[in-house]
C-alpha cells in the first residue's frame, strides 16, 4: 500500500464516523496539500483554502502561547456560517475536519483519538519520526480526546441579556463596561474588546494571575489572529468566520483556550462616513477547567449585551445562532 492510500484509509475512517463530516485533509504546515477524502455534500469546498485556513489555524495563535509561556497547541475550532474546521496538528503536518455542525456535535471524541494514533504512528514512519514511543503516542491521542471532550461538556449558561436600560447613547462605552462587569460565571482569566485596529477599548483581568504578558499585548496579539482568519476566508462558500477558539497546554489539567469572535460595530458619531465606524472583537483567555459550553455561552451573552448597545451587525447575529445551535447538542 502506497503512503498516500494508507494516509486516506485513515482518513476515511474520521469520514466515515459522523454523516456531519464533509471533508478530511491532511496538509503541511504551509498549507501545501498531502491527502484528502470528503463526501458530497450541497456545501462548495475549495480545498486549496481549507489548507491554507489550517495553517492559519495554528501559525495565527502561536506567538500568544509562546507568550503565555502554555505549550503546545493541542487542537483549533474555526466556526463559519456552515461548517466547522476542527484542525489538530501531528508532527509536521495538519490534519484538519471539516465538519457540519447543524447536522452534529461534538464529534467522537474516542474515534478521533483512535484514528489520530494510527495516523501519527504512520506519519512517523513515511516522514522519518518513527522514534516515538508507543506511550509517547498514547500521550499525544490522550491530549486530543481530552480536548475534544472537554470543549464540548460543561455546565449550560441562560441566554440572558446584561444590557442595562436607560444607557447613554451619547456615549456607549459606559454601558459597555457595565456589560463585561455583569458576567456571571468566572471562567475567563482575560476578557475584552478590542478595536480594529488592535487597540483594547475594555478588557477585565482576574486578579493574581501574574501572566508573563499584558492584557493589552494579549489582546493585540489574538486580534491579529482572528483578523488573520477573517482574510483568509473572504469570500469564502463556507461563510464568514463567526468564531476562533484554540486550545493549548501539557494535559487536560493544564488545558487553555483563547477565543476570538465579532462582536459588532462601533459607531463613534451618527455622520454617515466609515472612518467613524469600527468593527469591534471579542478576545477570551480561558481555562478549560469548567469545559467549553459556559466559554462559548458567555461570549454570547456579552457580545449578544454588547449588539443592543451599539446595534445589530449580521455576522455577529449569526455567531449568536451558531452557539444556539451548538448548545443544542453536547456530551452528557
Amino acid at each position: 500500500m502506497s503512503v498516500r492510500d494508507s494516509l486516506i484509509k485513515h482518513l476515511t475512517s474520521i469520514l466515515r464516523a459522523s454523516e456531519g463530516t464533509i471533508l478530511v485533509l491532511l496538509c503541511d504546515q504551509n498549507g501545501l496539500s498531502i491527502a484528502k477524502i470528503g463526501r458530497k455534500s450541497d456545501i462548495d469546498l475549495n480545498p486549496n483554502q481549507i489548507t491554507s485556513l489550517a495553517s492559519a489555524a495554528f501559525t495565527a495563535s502561536e506567538e500568544n502561547w509562546e507568550d503565555l509561556n502554555i505549550n503546545d497547541q493541542v487542537i483549533s475550532f474555526s466556526f463559519f456560517d456552515k461548517v466547522c474546521l476542527i484542525t489538530i496538528r501531528i508532527n509536521e503536518t495538519l490534519l484538519t475536519i471539516v465538519h457540519d455542525y447543524h447536522k452534529e456535535w461534538p464529534l467522537d471524541a474516542d474515534n478521533l483519538a483512535a484514528s489520530m494514533y494510527y495516523l501519527k504512528q504512520k506519519l512517523g514512519e513515511f516522514f522519518g519520526n518513527g522514534n516515538e514511543t508507543e506511550a509517547e503516542i498514547e500521550r499525544f491521542c490522550d491530549k486530543v480526546r481530552s480536548a475534544m471532550y472537554l470543549f464540548g461538556m460543561g455546565s449550560d449558561v441562560p441566554f440572558v441579556s446584561y444590557t442595562q436600560d436607560g444607557f447613554d447613547t451619547s456615549n456607549l462605552l459606559p454601558a459597555i463596561s457595565t456589560i463585561l462587569d455583569s458576567l456571571q460565571n468566572p471562567i475567563f482569566i482575560r476578557y475584552g474588546l478590542v478595536g480594529g485596529s488592535g487597540l483594547t477599548l475594555d478588557a477585565r483581568e482576574i486578579s493574581g494571575q501574574n501572566l508573563p504578558i499584558s492584557i493589552e499585548a494579549f489582546s493585540a496579539n489574538a486580534h491579529v489572529a482572528f483578523q488573520k482568519m477573517k482574510e483568509e476566508s473572504e469570500g469564502s462558500s463556507i461563510g464568514n468566520l463567526l468564531c476562533y477558539v484554540a486550545i493549548s497546554g501539557r494535559d487536560s489539567e493544564n488545558f487553555y483556550g483563547l477565543v476570538a469572535c465579532p462582536a459588532g460595530t462601533l459607531k463613534y458619531s451618527n455622520i454617515e462616513d466609515s472612518s467613524n465606524n469600527e468593527d469591534i472583537s471579542f478576545i477570551g483567555l480561558f481555562a478549560l477547567t469548567y469545559g467549553g459550553i459556559p466559554v462559548i455561552c458567555e461570549s454570547r451573552n456579552i457580545i449578544y449585551s454588547i449588539m443592543q448597545v451599539v446595534g445589530s451587525e449580521q455576522t455577529t447575529e449569526n455567531f449568536i445562532k451558531s452557539v444556539n445551535v451548538l448548545t443544542s447538542f453536547k456530551y452528557e
